[in-house]
Formats: C-alpha cells, sequence, structure tokens
C-alpha cells in the first residue's frame, strides 16, 4: 500500500454547509401595495359579481375611479391615482402585481420604504396627468402600471 503526504492526496477537509434563505426578504411597502391593490380588486370583483357581471365594464370601472377625462374635468381629481388600484380582469392584475414585487423589491431596497412610497405615488399620479392629457376623449384606464413604470 502507498502513501502519501502529498496536499492533493489527502481527504478534502469538511465540506462547508451552504445556507439557502427560507423566504425571500420583500420589503414592507411593496408587500402593503400590493396587498392593498389585490384587496381592492376582490372587493371590485365580488361587488360586480354580486351584480351579476362577469368582469367590469366601462361604467363599473368609471364608478370606481378610473383615469376616466371628462369625470376629471368635472373636479374628481382623486381620479389621477384611484385608477393604480383598479383592474380590469385577473390575468391584468397578476402581471402588475408580479411587475411590482419585481421592480418595487429592487427600488425600495435601493430607496428605502418612505422615498420608494413616494416615488410610487409620483410615478402613479404623473402617469394618470400624462394619459389625461394625451388620451382621445372618452378614454378611460386602469391598472398600476403607470405607478410600476413610470
Amino acid at each position: 500500500m502507498i502513501e502519501s503526504s502529498s496536499p492533493d492526496m489527502q481527504a478534502d477537509p469538511q465540506p462547508q454547509l451552504v445556507r439557502i434563505p427560507r423566504h425571500v426578504d420583500v420589503p414592507r411597502a411593496t408587500h402593503i401595495i400590493l396587498g392593498f391593490t389585490v384587496a381592492v380588486y376582490i372587493l371590485q370583483f365580488l361587488s360586480i359579481s354580486f351584480h351579476g357581471y362577469a368582469v367590469p365594464g366601462l361604467d363599473w370601472l368609471e364608478l370606481y375611479g378610473a383615469r376616466f377625462n371628462e369625470a376629471m374635468r368635472a373636479g374628481e381629481w382623486w381620479r389621477f391615482i384611484t385608477p393604480v388600484f383598479l383592474h380590469g380582469s385577473p390575468m391584468h392584475i397578476f402581471f402588475n402585481m408580479y411587475a411590482l414585487l419585481s421592480v418595487g423589491t429592487f427600488l425600495e431596497k435601493q430607496f428605502g420604504h418612505g422615498r420608494f412610497v413616494a416615488l410610487y405615488f409620483l410615478a402613479a399620479f404623473s402617469g394618470n396627468v400624462f394619459s389625461f392629457l394625451f388620451a382621445r376623449e372618452g378614454g378611460f384606464s386602469v391598472g398600476a402600471s403607470t405607478a410600476i413604470f413610470g
């Protein structure tokens, strides 16, 4: 039997354990905005279902606070923010919330809770202002895209 004292022939030291985090740490503000938006969508869905509709029509979205230029000209200024909490379908909210989770997590870790929330609502407001200024007459919009993507 041949024994070697060469370092590369000796047994490897004890392998080190790699710790995998049990969950992904998502910043609080992103979670709160996401949870509130989903809760509003559930209430929106339950409300229209109660009245016998499967998806919200323009009349329902206008009632709930969609960006609707005629109503905004009549002084309903809250419509510069409320559209980010309304969504037109399950697929619409799914992709918006997926984007919020991805982009929001990154931005909140970079800027902190307060600055992220300020940025989110500033983007929502300014996005809806531009939408108001450049949308065709009679048009409306809903969704968190203005807040998520600016």
